[in-house]
């Protein structure tokens, strides 16, 4: 037993805990030390660290087994000569723990060939590739582990993460489903079912789940999915209260909601902003937005660059200015084709105009800069290209679905082919 760091005496239990024991101890003490109910209080922050620390080892058979038998989690780096398909399996949790995905599903792989029947490693393998973007091989291995335990919670509710990212919502409520049956008060789970019925125009049941969810990320003192869960209620309950879009007073009033509920927090807020949104009212947003940039694009050469271009329309000025709205939408579109990942045009052009929104801002401001001054307008510039990046990068991971790695990777490749689509129709506009 590890003498410095005592995971039975940080959760309060006794060693011959069980499974059930271990959760109970975990979910109330989580409610009495988590940092967002101590906002204040570091010591209450370490001490939640601490918990969530335990938790994983002694929740985990395997790495309790190792731990109890005095293991040393710094033996990662011994050679693999000699070592058993726990200590390939230990290793690998060290590795996703330093965010080492691909070590660590390198790791779960050795420890599944020597031991083709350890389940454990087959889900944990199935999780991070599905924080790897790779959601066949999550179904892969959640299909693996349910075939050798047909109980595991964890394998059918990323099995439904899967399918969702897939595009398979009917397939992912039944996992989802299967969770739930199993394991009642599956917070994530229920939250998940809520946002596929959505996707279905199941409001009742969507409702139902994300109220079920709000109340256990309550009670299980998740600060952060209890927020997520209540912003995302809010949103459906006003949405299934409302009457189809028709008016262009209505598109314009969902574009002016969608906008308040991102602009301060795009990386926290843009999903939920998303999904209160049907498909219709997804693409006339996403237009609206375009059309923003378009008119602020539009005024900024007016104001400022007229005496430049003297002989150029409107007309195609804005021509050009949708140029970059398009273009950033059939990118984000081929992207997901590529990694074969869930989403609509809906979506793609929804992430296009939210992203351009801060762009036309900058456009227009340019258009005044000689009543602004150097140093505001440099002020705006790193503003606007600081929101462009966070919301390009929320709307590629949170709406199309691709994992980080990707995203990371695309969103310059992104702005960069939209700017130089951008400066190529400017150049033939002025010609």
């Amino acid at each position: 037993m590890q003498d410095s760091r005592n995971y039975y005496k940080i959760l309060q239990v006794s060693t011959e805990a069980t499974t059930e024991n271990i959760k109970q101890a975990y979910r109330r003490l989580a409610r009495q030390y988590h940092p967002d109910l101590h906002p204040e209080n570091p010591e209450a922050a370490e001490r939640f660290k601490e918990i969530c620390e335990a938790y994983e080892v002694l929740s985990d058979s395997v790495q309790r087994t190792q731990y109890d038998q005095g293991f040393d989690y710094n033996r990662s780096r011994a050679k693999k000569a000699g070592m058993s398909h726990q200590d390939f399996y230990v290793r690998a949790v060290a590795k996703a723990l330093e965010i080492d995905y691909r070590g660590a599903v390198e790791d779960y792989s050795q420890a599944i060939e020597l031991n083709p029947n350890f389940v454990e490693a087959y889900l944990k393998r199935g999780e991070i590739f599905y924080k790897l973007g790779d959601a066949r091989g999550t179904l892969r291995d959640c299909n693996q582990a349910l075939s050798l335990n047909p109980n595991l919670v964890q394998a059918h509710y990323y099995k439904g993460r899967a399918r969702y990212r897939l595009g398979y919502t009917q397939a992912a409520i039944e996992a989802y489903t299967q969770a739930i049956s199993q394991e009642p008060d599956h917070a994530g789970a229920y939250y998940h079912r809520g946002i596929a019925y959505n996707d279905l125009e199941e409001r009742s049941h969507a409702l139902q789940d994300l109220q079920q969810a709000t109340t256990l990320f309550s009670e299980q003192g998740d600060g952060t999915g209890y927020q997520l869960a209540q912003e995302t209620l809010k949103i459906f309950n006003r949405t299934s209260r409302k009457l189809p879009i028709v008016a262009v007073k209505t598109v314009v009033g969902d574009a002016l909601r969608t906008f308040q509920l991102f602009a301060i927090n795009p990386v926290g807020g843009l999903l939920a902003a998303f999904v209160r949104l049907d498909q219709q009212q997804i693409a006339s947003v996403g237009i609206v937005f375009a059309l923003v940039f378009d008119g602020c694009f539009v005024c900024g050469i007016d104001l400022g660059w007229q005496d430049l271009l003297p002989q150029v329309s409107r007309f195609k000025l804005m021509a050009v200015g949708i140029v970059p709205f398009v273009s950033l939408a059939v990118v984000g579109r081929i992207a997901r084709l590529i990694c074969r990942c869930r989403g609509s045009w809906a979506g793609d052009m929804f992430v296009a105009g939210a992203t351009l929104l801060p762009g036309g801002f900058l456009a227009l401001a340019s258009g005044v800069s000689n009543s602004l001054g150097v140093q505001a307008m440099i002020a705006i510039a790193v503003f606007a290209s600081c929101y462009i990046i966070l919301t390009l990068y929320s709307g590629c991971t949170q709406i199309s679905n691709l994992s980080e790695q990707v995203g990371t990777l695309l969103v310059p490749l992104m702005l960069l082919v939209s700017g130089w689509c951008f400066y190529f129709a400017f150049q033939v506009m002025v010609m």
